[in-house]
């Protein structure tokens, strides 16, 4: 077959359901740089089977991939291994450098709730009541501040990088903005005090006494 039909679920910038016809022939690379360029997209993009969590390789062709017609894949951004997952899964609190931070703390917009932030990776979330254990690092609890949720258990989490804070969405479904900025899952930002962190519909700002 010189053609094949696919259905592409693009879930970079919520682009959606695309209905594609393209050449058996093409290359995996080829066709993902078709997609940057038609919807504009950045970063590192990757294609994979609806079943399954194998990657295409970049470098065959789409009638080498095993793909046949009407086959739907799902295009999505390769996210960069921070290290950040990793250590969330251990649940160890790293205390800050002693004496270096009086106070590190966010404010809730509305309420004007402060939440003390003493350890790191700190998560901005909600308390887990089904399973416990994954409140270990929660260092913002939003659980009472939305009556209905928009902010997930682990929506985002605050690092500290010689001296330096950060802040990374944990997932591509939870958005995470930064001072109006949408975040990328995958990557650290630098967050200075008085920045504005908006997580589901609650929004924080970041302070840092010396």
């Amino acid at each position: 077959m010189d053609r094949l039909n696919l259905t592409l679920d693009i879930r970079v910038n919520e682009v959606g359901s695309k209905e594609v016809n393209v050449r058996s022939s093409l290359v995996v690379a080829n066709l993902l740089a078709e997609i940057q360029d038609k919807f504009n997209l950045d970063g590192t993009l990757e294609l994979r089977p609806e079943q399954g969590d194998a990657v295409l390789e970049l470098a065959k062709r789409l009638d080498q991939a095993g793909l046949e017609d009407g086959a739907k894949l799902i295009c999505d951004r390769v996210e960069e291994d921070t290290g950040t997952r990793e250590a969330i899964r251990q649940g160890v609190r790293a205390p800050f450098e002693e004496g270096k931070f009086k106070r590190v703390y966010f404010e809730e917009e509305h309420t004007l709730t402060e939440y003390d932030v003493s350890w790191q990776p700190a998560i901005i979330g909600r308390w887990d009541h089904r399973d416990p254990s994954n409140n270990r690092l929660l260092a913002v609890d939003l659980e009472s501040i939305e009556d209905l949720p928009t902010v997930s258990r682990h929506h985002a989490c605050l690092t500290l990088k010689s001296g330096k804070f950060f802040i990374e969405q944990l997932a591509a479904r939870n958005p995470t903005y930064l001072d109006g900025k949408a975040l990328k899952s995958g990557r650290q930002y630098p967050l200075a005090a008085g920045a504005r962190i908006r997580v589901g519909r609650v929004s924080l700002t970041f302070y840092i006494i010396s």
